[in-house]
């Protein structure tokens, strides 16, 4: 039996702290080969911050997950862990093997993914959930319809992300839009947008059903590093989508996926061509992770968020201040990075007045967070901040626990004046997903997006997307739900 059928009783610790570097601290990991949990060391070794274990199969692994400043200590968050968040799997084998959540899981969602189907009109060298592979299949919408009921009594007033696979290659998805928004503050479109070029009329019932906004893959405004990344040119493509959505008014936050020594040097490119247009509300760098087709890493494919962040401030020649960024309060803190602008009518971007607060924790008055955050609180605050930054119009602060269907009420003054700071606001953010060279069980526990797995099970993204080296997946396809 392997280590994920059979609980596996973790080794004792042992120090993995070399001469001449300093321990940072002491948490848990995975065997990136066999993925069997492991006591893991965070460890400073010059520059880099590493995680370090020891698997008594397949020896030692160090890899790079913190380069450069802000330091790694300096990165402080504190948060304390949510009450009550619904365990809706025993505990047993322990984490991250127990997912669905287990009673160790301690951070409220505050995004909750739906994957509607296996399609996918590319094939990308690096998709994480390995998607549009032979005998892909989509899931029957009335099924998905059937069960949002269910995952909004579970999770609250979150963001509801609909996602595959492609979307958009789902005969149901107006449905389930028009649905979805009835329960839900907000629905967002996760998608290539190679139908949305094709089709200009698709975006505008997209909008018409109730979307809130797309996030959409846009890696690169060259061909070929797009070709690197997706398999073919696709930069006509890609700038209709942009358009089309542009057209319908919908909000569109770009995702570039960052690749070092591919993309790596278009940061600025990438947010100045974001900031030219009104409806693009920012971009969320995603760098790329060893998962799925691409399940082997190395310390020298790793973009750690840091370095990311530094690229940004030469790259926009200082308009992006890496100093200003802050750690999260929802998800746990290295696993992100916030920064909000104002965005002047020429595309100039300009930092908020003050010292910005992160995206999910209480306004900042001082340049370190005091005191830590509570997580069901920095969740709802999530929640708010995006809604405020990206929704198309006026919309109330959600409540803790709404009524099914959502309470509405009419916009006042005070909303149409939100409504035009939010147009207003470009925002640069980042999510550092993790992997089996790079997983930190506590940062996994503390993950506040969660894919929805058919029948009732609830999967932080890490895991879900979780691969050993030679692809073998943690979770995904377990109990895919009926097709």
């Amino acid at each position: 039996m392997t280590a994920m059928e059979t609980p596996t009783a973790a080794p004792a610790p042992v120090t993995l702290v070399a001469t001449g570097e300093r321990l940072v601290s002491r948490t848990e990991s995975l065997c990136p080969v066999c993925l069997r949990p492991l006591p893991a060391d965070i460890v400073q070794s010059g520059h880099e911050a590493l995680l370090c274990r020891l698997c008594p199969d397949h020896g030692l692994f160090r890899e790079p997950i913190w380069r450069g400043e802000p330091s790694i200590e300096a990165w402080r968050r504190p948060k304390e862990p949510a009450a009550g968040v619904r365990a809706l799997s025993p505990a047993g084998k322990g984490c991250p093997l127990d997912c669905g959540l287990c009673p160790s899981h301690a951070q409220s969602p505050c995004t909750i993914l739906l994957e509607i189907t296996q399609r996918c009109d590319l094939g990308c060298p690096v998709c994480f959930a390995s998607s549009g592979e032979d005998g892909a299949v989509d899931t029957d919408i009335g099924y998905l319809i059937e069960k949002l009921p269910f995952i909004r009594s579970q999770a609250g007033a979150v963001v509801l992300q609909i996602s595959g696979g492609e979307p958009t290659a789902h005969p149901g998805l107006l449905d389930l839009v028009a649905t979805a928004a009835k329960l839900f503050p907000a629905v967002q479109l996760n998608t290539n947008g190679l139908r949305l070029s094709r089709d200009p009329a698709l975006a505008e019932a997209l909008r018409k059903a109730g979307l809130s906004w797309a996030f959409l893959q846009f890696d690169s405004l060259s061909d070929r590093n797009l070709t690197a990344l997706r398999g073919r040119p696709l930069l006509a493509e890609k700038l209709r989508a942009v358009g089309n959505l542009e057209r319908a008014g919908l909000p569109t936050v770009l995702v570039p996926t960052v690749a070092r020594g591919v993309n790596d040097g278009e940061l600025g490119d990438l947010v100045r061509f974001g900031a030219a247009k009104p409806l693009v509300r920012g971009l969320h760098f995603q760098p790329m992770t060893a998962s799925g087709r691409n399940p082997l890493g190395g310390p020298e494919s790793r973009l750690t968020l840091p370095e990311l962040l530094q690229a940004l401030g030469r790259q926009t020649q200082g308009a992006v201040d890496p100093s200003l960024a802050f750690p999260p309060g929802c998800e746990h803190e290295r696993c992100s990075f916030h920064l909000r602008f104002r965005r002047l009518p020429d595309g100039t971007l300009t930092p908020k007045p003050g010292r910005p607060a992160p995206c999910c924790g209480p306004p900042k008055t001082t340049d370190v967070p005091t005191g830590p955050a509570e997580t069901a609180e920095a969740r709802d605050r999530a929640v708010d901040i995006i809604l405020r930054s990206w929704s198309p119009e006026p919309v109330p602060a959600p409540a803790a626990a709404p009524a099914i269907p959502m309470a509405t009420r009419a916009p006042d003054a005070f909303d149409e004046f939100i409504a035009r700071a939010a147009r207003e606001t470009f925002s640069l953010t980042a999510m550092a997903f993790q992997d089996a060279w790079t997983v930190d069980l506590a940062r996994l526990r503390g993950c506040c997006v969660h894919v929805f797995s058919p029948p009732d099970r609830f999967v932080p993204f890490c895991a879900m997307n979780l691969t050993s080296a030679s692809g073998r997946p943690l979770h995904r396809g377990r109990g895919p739900g009926p097709a």
